[in-house]
Formats: structure tokens, sequence, C-alpha cells
């Protein structure tokens, strides 16, 4: 069976595209690599059917035929005969027993299922006909409603302004089977977006959004309460070599070799992952003990100054907010564009009173060094704390070195 977050998608897709309410053989189930029991028991996709509702092939009449279940039963077989005179063929035909016996794909059933995928949460209130509510969610500020309508009709436009605000929505994205030609325009904050199920059952929400709000961007840069959702951060590293940073898959020359601008960064991104309040910390977090906020300008000068593809100098040091008159920070990014990979668990630190400098030999840490060193496993055991890979480590007194063999600053 295939993996539990891979269900048949496309087949699911193809019968929403032409009803709302469609006929599924145990034979296409089985086709996908599924059982139909699964699917019907344990994923709620699908729904035990009415083998009456069978339409052979070559049937001309569209009726209902008349089954034999006995005939051929030894051979899997079931014999089918067509009702009409002049029948569409002569006497009984035998198909396999799988591809007569029916399940039943309802797109109630199955936009349950993307709503749990993309976590969204219930509507307001019903949705009246021919809509179906999917879900909603905030997102960019905006409360934006999920709605389904296979076939949209005459008067569309006008049913998706009374729907969004009846719902009291900021936005509505209008799940289609095919998008239709519309004089909606960007202030009507609709999208008529036409369903294309991936493999894991997303249904291209992301940009849909896009479309929804053309100008955040641009907006996202004034109102620190708003993420970049669209930047994905993953945080790595490689024992004795350097931090990996990685922004939209693109690697990030900044944070190379601090473990201490490293570290601070990875503290946001766990509170943001893992954390309460949103991933909102006090800035005195970044263990800088100073008024004038030396660590945090220092990741914001590493942010603007390595360049990254498709990402400003503006917007990468948006990725630092800030609540002004507060002293809360966080990173801008949503906890589910944060990858936080296993290799993390390799960073540690022991107790030493000695540095080893480059030729070999061994000295004693200065007290910058020391308070550097301290500081970096104090923001490493917080980050452990909030959930990042690996285990608690404390800190050790007088200081600490990192595994790699060299000073935290």
């Amino acid at each position: 069976m295939p993996a539990d977050d891979v269900l048949p998608w496309k087949l699911l897709l193809s019968k929403l595209r032409r009803s709302d309410d469609s006929r599924v053989s145990y034979d296409e189930v089985l086709r996908t690599g599924w059982q139909p029991e699964p699917l019907v028991v344990r994923e709620r996709v699908l729904e035990y059917g009415n083998a009456d509702d069978y339409e052979p092939p070559g049937c001309m009449h569209g009726c209902f035929p008349n089954v034999n279940y006995d005939l051929g039963a030894a051979e899997g077989l079931v014999a089918v005969a067509c009702p009409e005179e002049p029948p569409c063929w002569p006497g009984w035909m035998m198909v396999p027993r799988a591809e007569v016996e029916a399940l039943r794909c309802r797109a109630k059933d199955v936009f349950t299922k993307v709503a749990a995928t993309h976590r969204l949460q219930p509507l307001p209130k019903p949705v009246p006909k021919p809509f179906l509510g999917v879900g909603m969610t905030h997102r960019r500020g905006m409360n934006i409603g999920v709605v389904w309508l296979r076939a949209p009709k005459l008067g569309f436009e006008q049913l998706c302004r009374g729907l969004r605000a009846d719902l009291g929505v900021d936005g509505l994205v209008v799940l289609v089977a095919t998008r239709p030609p519309t004089s909606l325009t960007a202030a009507d904050k609709i999208v008529p977006f036409e369903l294309d199920l991936d493999a894991a059952g997303r249904i291209g929400l992301p940009r849909a959004i896009e479309e929804l709000t053309p100008d955040y961007r641009t907006r996202v840069l004034d109102e620190p309460l708003l993420d970049l959702d669209y930047v994905h951060v993953r945080l790595a590293t490689r024992p004795g070599e350097r931090h990996i940073v990685e922004i939209n898959g693109q690697d990030f020359g900044g944070f190379r070799k601090s473990d201490l601008k490293f570290l601070r960064f990875l503290l946001l991104a766990a509170a943001r992952k893992h954390g309460k309040d949103d991933g909102w910390l006090d800035k005195s977090r970044l263990r800088d003990g100073s008024d004038k906020d030396p660590a945090l300008n220092d990741l914001r000068a590493d942010l603007g100054k390595y360049d990254l593809y498709g990402l400003g100098e503006e917007e990468r040091k948006a990725l630092l907010r800030v609540q002004r008159g507060t002293g809360l920070i966080r990173l801008g990014v949503p906890p589910e564009n944060i990858t936080l990979d296993a290799s993390l668990a390799d960073l540690a630190f022991v107790a030493t009173t000695t540095t080893t400098k480059k030729d070999g030999t061994k000295t004693k840490p200065t007290k910058k060094q020391e308070e550097g060193l301290q500081n970096a496993a104090t923001l490493l055991r917080d980050c452990r704390r909030l959930g990042a890979p690996g285990e608690v480590e404390d800190a050790k007194t007088p200081a600490a070195t990192s595994r790699r063999g060299r000073s935290a600053p």
C-alpha cells in the first residue's frame, strides 16, 4: 500500500472534475495501488456504493444493466445484460467483478481530507449551494475563505461577491474544475483557482493567495506582524567545516563561521517553529549584554550583505521582525517554512580552560572569548529547549568551546 499521506489524488481529481458525486469502480482503485477498504474506513475519501449504477462498456442506452453475480463467480466474473430492446449486445457479457463493484467519490469527503492536509479552520458559517465549503486560513493578515464550485454558472461573479460578503472574510479562493474568464478585479479580493491536487493532496493554496495579494511583497516590509511566507529557511551544520543556512534553496553566505551569529539565528528559527507566543522572544535572549542591540544589528547586517537571487536586501533584512517599543523579535517566516536539519544535533559545547590556535599551540581564553563561549553554550541550550534537534547540553564553567575546536565568536 502507498504511504499514508499519498492518496490516489489523481483518480479523485478526475472524478471531481466530472461530478460532485461520482462512481468509482474497485478496479479503478486497485489500479492506483490502493485497496478500497482503507480509503473508505480509514481515510474516508470514498464511500461504499451500489452496483446498480454500473454502466457497462459499449452500452448505448445509459440504463441500469441486469447483473448476475452467480454466473462466472468461480472465475471472479459477473454476467451483465442490457435490458433494452434491441439490446446493445446479445445475452450475457462477462466482466471482472472488480469492475462492477462500486464506490462513491463525493466532493464533501475529498475536501474534508484536503482541509485537514492544509490545516484549514472551519468557515464561520455554512455556505449555500452551489458552493461547497472547504475551510478558512489566516494568511498575510487576512482571513481567507476557501470554497469549491466545480462548474461556474451564469452570474458567477455576483455569486462570489455575495458569498464573500455573507461569510465576512477578507478574501475568497474559489476552487473550480476549469478556470473561467471573469470580470473580477483585485479590489474584489476573489480568486477563481483551478484545482490541481498534487501527490500529497495539496491544492496550490500559496499560489492562489499570491494572486489574491499581488502587492504583498511591498506591504510586508512595512508591517512587522506579517510573515515573508514566500521564504523557506533550512538550517544545518557540517561538523569541522561550517554552519549552513539555506534561504529559498540557496546557500546563504552569512553565519558560516560565527557560532554566536548562527546560534542566534537558530534560536529565532526554533522559537518560531516550536516555541510559544508565535515565535516572539525578548531581544535579551540573544545574549549580547547591551541596550544598543549589537547582536540584532550584526544579524541584520549579514542578511543585507549577502545577495540571494529573487530576494532583495530589504526583504532579507525584514526576515528579522521587531515589534517597536516592546523589545520583542522573531523570525518572519511561518513555522511550516522552517527546516531544522538533523545534523544540528552535532552542535555541542564542552568544558575547557584553553583554546587552540591554528598553529596548534594552546592558550588561555581572553575574557571576551570566555563570555562568547558561555553565551554560545547558553544559546545552544535555549535552542535545545525550544526543540532544535539534539539533547540539552548544560553550559560549563569557566568557559566552553565547540566540538570543532574553535572559539564561538
